[in-house]
Order: structure tokens, then sequence, then C-alpha cells
């Protein structure tokens, strides 16, 4: 055989060498593209694919995904990001037509543990994507097993022997855990009972601890009107008024108090009573006044 026969032979080998291994790395396209350059340069194809590859490296850049031209019109493509809360409000992500769109924001979210509104997870577990849904439900019941645990260990330190100042910080934090579940809807009616009125009895001797906090005055206000312990409520509003006159807190609760209710006279004294009041009202009680100030006068 002859030298030019044994060139050629060992040039097609290379060829198809160059293919099959390039082929594994790139496209099919790409490395047909490179085999033709090694078949129509023998050698020299080799030699320059290979400096090629040699030089990219060096320079650590990747030849198989090459940098696109910078568009600032792609910089703000909701379809090309992830999920930032301050960016796109969770909430308006059901506004979106496109479900995969839609899908892939709220569990971006989902896996970011940002998803704070109970009420998001509520609606997206009635969606009707269905791995929106399983996510939304995973999400509630790991919340759920955690307040639950964070409760039991609580009730397990309060049935010790603590001190006076140890034992308020613990009740304190048991109330928040308690309304928390409560907030979120979790359990069934059974359980959710049990837990309103451990909150109940954890509020009020919190209250008979530090009668002088009002926040913890107004929680447990709001824990008796929630479970329709309104006889309790009405008490408790007329201490907290004597105590603190001319205050917005326990106008504002005896108007909430009467809305729950449906007591249209109270809602209008007490409405008319936060106007009165010579303090800077709140935004909270603010908006009450507009609500049912309006109401009352349309009633």
């Amino acid at each position: 055989m002859s030298t030019v026969a044994v060139f050629f032979i060992i040039h097609a080998a290379v060829v198809l060498l160059w293919f099959f291994v390039a082929s594994r790395f790139r496209t099919r396209q790409q490395a047909a593209v490179e085999s033709i350059l090694v078949l129509l340069l023998p050698v020299f194809g080799v030699l320059i694919l290979f400096s090629w590859r040699v030089v990219c490296r060096l320079f650590h850049y990747d030849v198989h995904h090459p940098e696109p031209l910078e568009d600032d019109r792609d910089d703000f493509s909701i379809s090309t990001m992830d999920y930032q809360a301050d960016i796109v409000p969770l909430s308006d992500t059901y506004l979106l037509g496109d479900a995969r769109m839609k899908r892939r924001l709220f569990t971006n979210a989902i896996k970011q543990e940002v998803v704070e509104n109970p009420d998001i997870l509520r609606e997206a577990v009635r969606d009707e994507d269905r791995e929106i849904t399983y996510y939304a439900v995973s999400m509630m019941t790991a919340r759920m097993g955690k307040v639950s645990d964070d409760i039991d260990a609580a009730e397990q330190e309060l049935s010790k022997d603590l001190g006076a100042e140890e034992r308020e910080g613990l009740l304190t934090r048991y109330a928040d855990l308690l309304e928390d579940y409560l907030k979120n809807g979790y359990g069934d009616a059974d359980s959710r009972a049990a837990k309103e009125q451990h909150l109940l009895e954890t509020l009020a001797e919190l209250v008979r601890l530090e009668p002088d906090i009002d926040e913890i005055r107004e929680q447990q206000i709001r824990a008796q009107i929630r479970a329709k312990a309104f006889d309790e409520a009405h008490a408790a509003c007329k201490a907290y008024e004597a105590e603190r006159p001319q205050a917005e807190g326990p106008v504002y609760l005896r108007l909430m108090l009467a809305v729950a209710e449906r007591d249209d006279a109270g809602v209008r004294t007490a409405v008319k009573e936060l106007r009165a009041l010579p303090v800077r009202l709140s935004p909270e009680a603010l908006t009450a006044i507009r609500y049912w100030g309006g109401k009352a006068r349309n009633e």
C-alpha cells in the first residue's frame, strides 16, 4: 500500500474521530462544521481547532455558550428573572395569563421562602396548576408543623418552675405562637378551639402581670372578640378605658366589638367618640372611621 493511501486512511480516521468526540460536547451541526475544517485542511485543521480550544481555556471563555449581545430591553423581562418580592408582588402573579410564568414565579418564591401572607397561600391551594397547589400545601403543612412544635415546646417550658421574669417572657412568646396558629387558620375546629382558650388564659395572666402594657390589653380584647367572648370583651374595654381615658385604643376596640356584635348604635357612638378624641389618630383608626362612619350615615 502506498504512502498516499495510508495518509488518506489515517486522515479519514482522524476526521471521523474528531466528529465523534466533538458531537459528545457540542451540537452535531458544530461538530460537522469542525470536521469539515479538519477534512479540508489536513493536519492544519486539527492544529487550528486545538489551538483555539487552548486559547479559550486560558482566557476562561466558554466557546459552547458564548456571551449574547447585551440588550437593555431584556433587563426587566419578567420571563427571564427570578421572583423578587420588591419587584413583583406575589399576589399579582395570579393576574398573569401565562401559566408557566405564573408557576415559575410562585415556585421560586416558595423556594426562597418569601411567602409570608397566609391569604396568598390559601389562594394558591385552590389554583388550577397542580404544581403551585403542591408547593402551597407543602409550605402550609411545614409551617403548621413548626408552629405546633414550638407551641408544644413552650407548653413544656411553662410547666416547669420558672422565675417571674422568665415566665413572663415565655408567656409572651407562647401567646404570639398561639396567635400565629389561629390567624393562619391551622388545625381543625377542635384544636383551634383549644388554642383559642389557651390564648385567652395566657393573655389574662399577662394582663395581671403587666397591667400597664397597652399592647397586651389590646391583644387580649382582640382575642376575646375573635372568640366571640363578648361579655369579657365589654368588661376588658371598660376597664381599659377607665385607665386610659381619651386614648384611641379603648375606643377603637369598642368600635370593633360593636361591629362584631352588629350593634349599629354602638358603631355610631364609637365612631363619634373616635372623631372627638384630642389625639392624633392612627391610620388604622382613620380607615375605620371612613368605612364604618360612612356605613353608619347610610343606614
